[in-house]
């Protein structure tokens, strides 16, 4: 592993549902550690990451935001 990756695991984590449910808020909160309570419109994909520590492994964890996705009932 060379310096710019220096963590031990990778995970890709992917955020669906429906719109306006908190799917970027929850990614915000995870990466930033901030709430926004007028967030605009996720269009397309977005994604952030973070690194934690876990022991003695260094975990990185890249999450995607979708748009919402419209479902409808039968």
């Amino acid at each position: 592993m060379g310096s710019d990756d220096s963590y031990n695991f990778v995970f890709k984590v992917v955020l669906i549902g429906e719109s306006g449910v908190g799917k970027s808020n929850l990614l915000s909160r995870f990466t930033k550690n901030e709430f926004i309570l007028d967030s605009r419109t996720t269009i397309g994909v977005e994604f952030s990451t973070r690194t934690v520590q876990l022991d003695t492994f260094t975990i990185k964890a890249q999450i995607w935001d979708t748009a919402g996705l419209e479902l409808s009932s039968f």
